[in-house]
């Protein structure tokens, strides 16, 4: 069982390290487990769906955070690990065989920018928020940052506010990282593949 009891709700969007996955549909509890001990326990899982895709069957242990305000769960995991990890199989039906899950690119076809190096907007989740994406992309024609983009290390930092770790949610303010890097860069992050968020626009 995971240390931290997440609060998942069916509707949120699920995202690994480099892509989104999906919404979740369902939530249960997995089949009872006893490790060489006199105490059984069973594992929260989330099912999750996305068009074209077969259903996934995560378990909690796997998340790293979840966002009630931007209504999404954060997994320490890649797309290309769901095969390896056997996802595609319900855990209350262990007699059927995985079905194998094809990572494809959830981004816009790539499209030529304009006279202005305009892009298209991200697309909306059912929510209607932005879906978060890895990185934040290059500011949309009329529009600056927004709260959740996300930075990777070393990028520039683009305007003042708390920005977030997205693994351990260690808040820092941007005045606190231009004390420590003065040329105006996001520092390394406290963890592998973890990125800078912004969190709170206030100065």
């Amino acid at each position: 069982m995971p240390v931290v009891q997440w609060v998942v709700k069916v509707g949120y969007a699920v995202e690994t390290r480099d892509g989104h996955l999906g919404i979740v549909r369902e939530i249960f509890e997995g089949p009872p487990q006893s490790a060489q001990s006199i105490f059984v326990s069973t594992e929260p899982y989330m099912r999750v769906v996305d068009p074209g895709q077969p259903d996934l069957y995560i378990p909690f242990e796997e998340i790293v955070d979840v966002s009630e305000v931007k209504q999404a769960v954060y997994l320490k995991r890649s797309i290309n690990e769901v095969n390896a990890l056997g996802w595609t199989r319900d855990p209350r039906r262990s007699d059927t065989p995985a079905v194998p899950f094809f990572p494809k690119a959830h981004s816009e076809p790539a499209v030529k920018p304009d006279a202005n190096g305009g892009v298209p907007p991200r697309p909306l989740v059912d929510s209607g928020a932005w879906t978060p994406g890895e990185a934040a992309p290059r500011p949309e024609p009329g529009k600056g940052v927004r709260i959740g983009d996300r930075f990777k290390p070393g990028d520039p930092i683009p305007i003042p506010g708390q920005y977030m770790c997205t693994v351990d949610r260690f808040r820092k303010h941007s005045r606190q990282f231009l004390e420590e890097n003065p040329d105006g860069r996001f520092p390394p992050a406290h963890h592998s593949g973890a990125l800078w968020e912004l969190e709170d626009l206030r100065p």
